[in-house]
């Protein structure tokens, strides 16, 4: 039994798709004879070490790459998966960047119609014995469903995150192009969290096909991080710096908590790139008041996150994101048994609570996030109890080795379903 597993770029890139795939592919080769891995893009960075019986195929990523975006535009202007949308949806005439959007869907999906056409019967692999799965819910997705004209007996499931997910958060006009040939064609659905299971069926109702939220996790660091024990209240994120983290919000508000009382002392961390990083550090250095320090540390993988965590004291981990799936970032805090404020976004409500944390509203104000901060600062013993809520939280919801094991379970339970 043969899984082929599309990523965007893993193994090469060590990134947000190593955080959970570095595991998942462990538990996934107890269940299949052999796990194929189909990176989308392939970077010349060293490929991290994977299990006996995974091999890595890059033919698809040479495919893709030898059509420039151009080639793949033009090619998908002339698809049939191009006039289809259309059809469905007009208006899509009305937004150019929507029409050069759907172009390059129906381009990249034509592309890998021909890959997987082209690689199954070169290797002559039995398409009863195989399960397409893709790890984003994309135009991957799409030219795998196309296939399934050619290889009926194959079976198909994709997991759905953040950003291939919830259309309207991330685009002016909210539209994913061919998404309802995508969910015709998919066995399985997996949603990370049960908004994603809630969202899709409200965005395309009689239109989805099995679907069930299938929960990420991260692996045990086997520590807790302690709390402040000095006086200072330490304050982490941990995001890639972009307008939708709203990084510039999470610094505004912790100035704002330290102007609102000269007598306490706040130090925040901020974990994560972006282009505005400078300007960010040099409002800290001119604007944060005496009371209050910021500091900017680059990216870094997991090993070394947990490292941070284990060597340094925090007292809370904040996200203010426009939008989100369940981020990585909290299943690694509330794993050291960090209490969390977050807003109520996407998968967010589902990871933190009272229990464990401050949910905040969608778009908190200075005062808002001010008044979480300081009802951690002013209760220790409900701070230390979101604590302990923090840890049974990731126990009994995001363990990694638990989730994933039941993951690859229902995979192959899909395949063996007639």
């Amino acid at each position: 039994m043969n899984l082929i597993l599309f990523s965007a770029s893993y193994p090469y890139i060590v990134g947000g798709e190593q955080n959970f795939l570095e595991t998942e592919i462990r538990h996934l080769t107890t269940a299949f004879d052999y796990v194929v891995l189909v990176p989308q893009d392939v970077k010349k960075q060293p490929s991290v070490s994977l299990p006996a019986r995974v091999k890595v195929e890059n033919s698809y990523a040479n495919l893709i790459g030898s059509n420039n975006r151009t080639r793949t535009v033009l090619r998908g202007i002339f698809s049939r998966l191009f006039i289809q949308d259309i059809l469905r949806r007009p208006s899509i005439l009305l937004s150019p960047i929507a029409v050069k959007r759907l172009a390059f869907c129906a381009g990249r999906a034509e592309l890998t119609l021909r890959w997987v056409t082209t690689w199954l019967k070169k290797h002559e692999i039995n398409g009863s014995d195989s399960v397409f799965y893709t790890y984003w819910f994309d135009q991957a997705t799409v030219g795998i469903g196309l296939a399934k004209k050619h290889f009926p007996k194959i079976k198909l499931i994709s997991r759905a995150h953040n950003y291939d997910l919830y259309e309207e958060y991330y685009y002016k006009y909210p539209y994913w192009p061919c998404r309802l040939t995508a969910l015709s064609n998919l066995d399985h659905l997996f949603p990370c969290s049960d908004n994603g299971v809630t969202y899709i069926n409200k965005r395309y109702p009689g239109n989805v096909p099995n679907c069930s939220a299938s929960l990420l996790g991260t692996t045990d660091p086997f520590f807790l991080t302690p709390p402040s024990n000095d006086g200072v209240f330490r304050i982490v994120s941990c995001s890639i710096i972009r307008p939708d983290k709203r990084v510039e919000h999470i610094l505004e508000s912790i100035r704002h908590t330290a102007c609102l009382r000269p007598n306490i002392r706040l130090e925040w961390h901020h974990i994560g790139n972006g282009d505005t990083r400078k300007y960010l550090e040099t409002i800290v250095e001119k604007n944060f008041p005496p009371n209050a320090s910021g500091h900017f540390l680059p990216y870094v993988d997991n090993s070394n996150l947990m490292d941070f965590y284990k060597k340094n004291p925090v007292d809370v981990f904040i996200n203010l994101s426009e939008a989100e799936g369940i981020p990585v970032s909290i299943m690694e805090a509330i794993s050291c048994g960090i209490p969390v404020i977050a807003t109520a976004v996407g998968g967010n409500k589902e990871i933190v609570s009272e229990q464990n944390g401050i949910l905040l509203t969608e778009n908190p104000n200075l005062e808002e996030v001010a008044a979480a901060i300081f009802s951690l600062i002013d209760s220790p013993s409900e701070a230390r109890k979101k604590r302990d809520g923090s840890r049974e939280t990731w126990l009994k919801k995001y363990n990694a080795d638990v989730n994933f094991s039941e993951f690859s379970k229902k995979l192959r339970q899909i395949r063996l379903e007639t």
